[in-house]
């Protein structure tokens, strides 16, 4: 165990309470692209002249909805990726009775795959689909398709929507509300697998004020912000080599 592994898992024992705040890179590992890298979603877009905050966002649903579940129609699928070593040492830590809260900026679930139960979903989630005119939900296996592609209500002839937040939507208050009471509680903050360059999302660790902050990431982050501890490594091979 190197150095800086060494130092992760003590502030990890000696924490009485941890707030782990983790991005697309937390799921990479898991065969998931993340969004910001050189080879991201959100990059690959751009590199093709496609604007992805256009592209993926609610005013396009709706405006060209042949067009964004054309392009969406992958995202729109139910993910199937298996839970990594990150994924799996934080279910593990809360199991063992450690006061562990997850707030994610991931979609795909596979916190709650892992067994982990304190998680806030900041963009929500691939797990339910809902219709935008009457409210019903439908498992992904039902969802019926128009001959554009577009997946429709049978009610009322709705477009269904996974519940994620799409560029031009506003988070959920209730997760915002949230994720700043467990942040400010916190006495230890790790973050992981994220640039920090989404508002609101990112204004949330001004919240902390507690002990130690820990930043596990490839690349060094965006914005200023002083770390007691950074490991740039895959957040998967970090955790795997600790212990609980």
């Amino acid at each position: 165990m190197n150095e800086p592994i060494k130092l992760l898992q003590q502030y990890i024992n000696e924490a009485n309470n941890i707030v782990f705040f983790g991005g697309a890179g937390v799921s990479t590992e898991s065969g998931l692209p993340d969004y910001r890298s050189a080879e991201g979603v959100y990059t690959t877009m751009e590199n093709e002249n496609i604007d992805p905050k256009k592209l993926m966002s609610k005013r396009f649903m709706m405006e060209k909805p042949e067009v964004f579940f054309s392009h969406r129609f992958q995202a729109e699928t139910p993910l199937k990726p298996k839970p990594n070593a990150a994924h799996q040492y934080l279910a593990a830590l809360e199991k063992s009775g450690k006061s562990i809260q997850i707030i994610t900026q991931n979609v795909d679930g596979l916190h709650y795959k892992a067994g982990s139960t304190n998680v806030v979903e900041l963009h929500g989630n691939h797990r339910r689909f809902y219709c935008m005119t009457c409210g019903t939900e439908y498992a992904y296996e039902t969802i019926h398709r128009d001959e554009q592609n577009i997946p429709r209500c049978p009610l009322d002839n709705g477009i269904v929507r996974a519940d994620v937040i799409l560029f031009g939507e506003n988070l959920k208050p209730e997760n915002l509300v949230k994720s700043k009471q467990l942040i400010s509680a916190a006495d230890l903050l790790i973050i992981a697998g994220t640039s920090l360059t989404v508002n609101p999302a990112k204004n949330l660790i001004n919240q902390f004020k507690g002990n130690k902050v820990v930043v596990i990431n490839k690349s060094a982050l965006e914005m200023n912000l002083t770390a007691d501890l950074f490991i740039k490594d895959a957040v998967g091979t970090t955790f795997s080599q600790l212990t609980i």
